[in-house]
């Protein structure tokens, strides 16, 4: 009978749910690689980047799906299940915003005027940050859930703090692109909702990040 109830136990969704973040780690530092070739407007290094991404988005689905697939009958969780699939939604929606940001680049060439290059540039880097830390978060709230150790909770709770200040300094980034783009006198109109709609999908990949970390911290909540 103990062994019967252990191999319920052992059947444990986070082996799925690190295989999906590791894709999302994966994205990383192709989603950083097709945004710099885009801004040297080379395009055929920005359609290997873009092509890489929406592959890896549609391996993150398949895993999604499996995850969901495979919960329903059998598997005793640690946590709430309804939790569980609201975590894994917001993780993949990291992947989707990902994939979505260099779809939107994909349709229009806007050149980027120079001074708008650099917060655009750390923007990336933060969110590239913010993408390779959901691995680590899935990673600790793994042993938490193996051992319920008040130290491997402690953990999880920074990982998500890692997670909460990456996505504020992204804002930040965020906000005052958005004003200093809509001041800009472009001559072409498009070129600025081109621009500021890319800042806007590019916040939605922390965004989305951070509000798995909050579903995170609600899954480990006593």
């Amino acid at each position: 009978m103990r062994t019967a109830l252990m191999n319920l136990f052992r059947q444990s969704p986070f082996e799925g749910l690190k295989k999906h973040a590791q894709l999302i780690r994966d994205v990383a530092p192709v989603f950083r690689d097709a945004f710099n070739a885009y801004m040297l407007d080379n395009s055929v290094e920005f359609e290997t980047c873009h092509n890489k991404v929406t592959i890896i988005e549609d391996q993150g689905d398949r895993i999604k799906r499996n995850i969901r697939g495979h919960l329903p009958r059998g598997i005793l969780l640690p946590m709430d299940k309804f939790k569980l699939l609201w975590y894994l939604r917001e993780q993949d929606k990291v992947l989707d915003a990902a994939q979505d940001t260099l779809h939107w680049l994909s349709y229009r060439k806007t050149l980027i005027p120079e001074v708008f290059g650099g917060d655009l540039l750390f923007m990336v880097e933060k969110i590239t940050e913010v993408q390779e830390s959901v691995y680590p978060l899935v990673e600790t709230a793994e042993l938490y859930f193996q051992s319920f150790s008040e130290k491997e909770r402690t953990n999880v709770k920074m990982k998500i703090r890692n997670i909460r200040e990456l996505e504020f300094q992204s804002d930040q980034v965020e906000r005052s692109l958005l004003s200093d783009i809509l001041s800009y006198p472009f001559e072409n109109a498009t070129s600025a909702y081109h621009l500021s709609e890319l800042v806007r999908l590019m916040g939605g990949v922390s965004n989305h990040a951070e509000n798995a970390g909050d579903m995170m911290r609600a899954m480990i909540a006593r």
